[in-house]
């Protein structure tokens, strides 16, 4: 298999009635099939990224797609793995100097890419990416979307070894929300207060989904990294949750320390990476 870097995952499943009429019995039928289960598919879904990094063309008709089922109803998330795979090759390039970016993307690879996908949006301007990705390490702003309690993690010698937050779309925007107030707030007060980086990016891509759909956090290869106690003393949902409180409240010193506190708990990871 691959070698591939460690990552974590949010994924937004949107209900089957958030589809048109074709998706939606595409989507059925990929369930009646039987989908692989979240820790296979995500695996698969890292192979299936570096095959995509290289192909010209796309095929949504064989897009994969994780499922779950909640109270009887069905929910989905497309991989949408080639059209991900070329938006992060061109956002790449455009933060290097040409010179280094050419040693890295070609331009050779980067246009055919950027081609097809401006084509793509022309002809499908509702086409979504319902999955953001993030190498070693989760970015902050995603643990604002979660409460403590809707972690589900899973410990010990076993294949389904995980750490996910679940929440609804409600709640997360809700909370996406009151972060973008207060940073906005602060904004307009003082600029050397402390803020949380890609709160209002994530804002506005958790407005362009069905308002039923769920949203989900999943460290995935992550935990291949961490032991269980350390996932079990992991506290950066709570250390987010205290720096917007302490934020609203004026207390920038305290946000300060639960915001750094998070840094820290991931900068041995993001080592790692500077390593690899």
């Amino acid at each position: 298999m691959p070698i591939v870097s460690p990552a974590s995952y949010l994924r937004v499943y949107e209900p089957l009635a958030a589809f048109s009429a074709a998706e939606r019995s595409r989507w059925q039928r990929y369930a009646a099939a039987g989908p692989p289960s979240r820790r296979v598919g995500s695996r698969r879904e890292r192979v299936v990224s570096l095959l995509a990094a290289v192909r010209p063309t796309l095929d949504v008709a064989d897009e994969s797609a994780f499922v779950q089922w909640i109270d009887g109803l069905m929910f989905i998330c497309p991989w949408s793995t080639q059209l991900r795979v070329w938006q992060s090759a061109l956002e790449f390039r455009a933060v290097l100097p040409d010179r280094v970016a050419e040693a890295f993307l070609p331009r050779r690879i980067t246009d055919p890419a950027e081609v097809e996908l401006d084509r793509w949006k022309s002809r499908r301007p509702a086409l979504k990416v319902h999955v953001q990705s993030c190498t070693w390490m989760v970015p902050p702003s995603w643990f604002l979307l979660f409460d403590p309690a809707e972690r589900s993690l899973v410990t010990g010698d076993t294949a389904e070894r995980s750490m996910i937050y679940r929440t609804t779309m409600s709640l997360a925007r809700r909370r996406a929300a009151r972060a973008v107030e207060t940073v906005e707030t602060l904004r307009a007060t003082s600029t050397d207060a402390p803020t949380v980086e890609g709160v209002g990016d994530l804002a506005r891509w958790l407005g362009s989904f069905h308002p039923q759909s769920r949203v989900e956090l999943d460290y995935d290869g992550l935990v291949d990294l961490l032991d269980d106690d350390m996932l079990r003393r992991d506290s950066s949902v709570e250390d987010i949750v205290e720096a917007v409180g302490a934020l609203r409240r004026g207390r920038t010193d305290l946000a300060a320390e639960a915001y750094e506190r998070v840094l820290v708990r991931w900068r041995p990871l993001q080592a790692r990476e500077s390593a690899s």
